[in-house]
């Protein structure tokens, strides 16, 4: 049995509570046993975000800390996860990882590159797992998308879209998303499970540019240019959108058939004979899925090989370049990756 902890509650956190939660009902084998937010308020508050109302932090058979050392002190445990602000991505994750523990770090990993380095460097000298929460990879709606180009079903890609779009997250702790030193603004918020996404599918992108506007902050809607020999691909991330509920998806075009994931759900529709098939998704979601899959990793003593820290890093270095570009108009960036 896995025995994890969390550290952060605010809006994430939920999901991630409720995901410990749903896989202990279902028998996987970890247990949530405590949860500390320096904020005492934060385990009574419920927080709506942009992509579920949270509930209570007392709904669960866990105990709740406002004191890391004393939580670490008092419970056995084997994994930490990390559901921080950005900024303190790499500090509590080096510290949990020295210390002996496992560490999930939400996404994005840090908010540089060398940050991220610190972070692999830490996972090195301890001998513990260390893995991001780049989620998309575990959502059952861009696994489907992964198949279908890996076994050439519909034939080759022609064309690929993804969007993420959002009302400006006002939800966080001292409303530091809405600070861009501190969040990176849409770009390390949203558009970075995007960015992860395209790279899972269709590999390294030789370069990438970005056009991005200033509505409520800085860098709050950015369009996005990524560049593949003959496959145009392009991705929208917005928090500009006041008032309207988050939604994603994406629209990728095949030599056969075209693959649309909306509010309509996953479709497939054939440009041979017009024909639509609607997909099958698993009920339960990514957070839930990667968790599971990181327990699972750590019950066999392996590496994440689905999520390397690795590619987490590569990631947050073509943000990093992403925000050059958009303070460029636009400025085409060469990817030459480090680690």
């Amino acid at each position: 049995m896995i025995r994890a902890a969390m550290i952060g509650f605010g809006g994430i956190a939920q999901s991630h509570k409720n995901s410990y939660l749903s896989l202990e009902k279902r028998g996987i084998p970890v247990k949530l046993v405590a949860i500390c937010d320096i904020d005492p308020e934060a385990f009574n508050r419920r927080l709506t975000i942009n992509i579920e109302t949270g509930e209570s932090g007392l709904g669960g058979d866990f105990r709740t800390y406002t004191d890391l050392e004393e939580m670490l002190a008092n419970e056995q445990i084997d994994l930490i996860d990390i559901c921080l602000p950005t900024p303190l991505h790499c500090e509590y994750a080096i510290k949990m990882l020295e210390r002996g523990y496992h560490v999930q770090s939400e996404k994005p990993m840090a908010l540089t590159e060398e940050d991220c380095r610190r972070m692999i460097e830490a996972r090195d000298r301890s001998g513990k797992q260390l893995m991001i929460g780049q989620c998309l990879r575990f959502y059952r709606q861009y696994e489907f998308l992964k198949a279908c180009i890996e076994d050439g079903r519909y034939g080759k890609v022609t064309a690929a879209h993804f969007d993420r779009l959002s009302g400006p997250p006002r939800w966080g702790w001292n409303n530091w998303y809405m600070k861009p030193e501190l969040s990176g603004g849409v770009i390390y918020d949203l558009h970075i499970h995007d960015c992860d996404m395209i790279r899972w599918l269709f590999g390294e992108p030789k370069a990438f540019s970005a056009v991005a506007a200033a509505n409520f902050v800085k860098h709050d809607t950015v369009f996005v240019q990524y560049y593949y020999e003959n496959l145009p691909v392009s991705a929208v991330a917005e928090w500009s959108l006041k008032g309207t509920k988050f939604n994603a998806g994406y629209r990728v075009g095949f030599e056969k058939a075209s693959v649309i994931f909306d509010s309509n759900g996953v479709n497939v529709y054939s440009k041979e004979d017009g024909s639509v098939e609607k997909i099958e998704i698993a009920p339960y979601g990514g957070i839930e899925a990667e968790i599971e899959y990181f327990v699972d990793c750590i019950e066999k003593g392996i590496a994440p090989e689905k999520n390397m820290p690795e590619s987490s890093a590569r990631t947050v270095a073509i943000a990093n370049k992403l925000l050059y570009s958009a303070d460029h108009m636009g400025e085409r960036m060469e990817f030459n990756p480090t680690i």
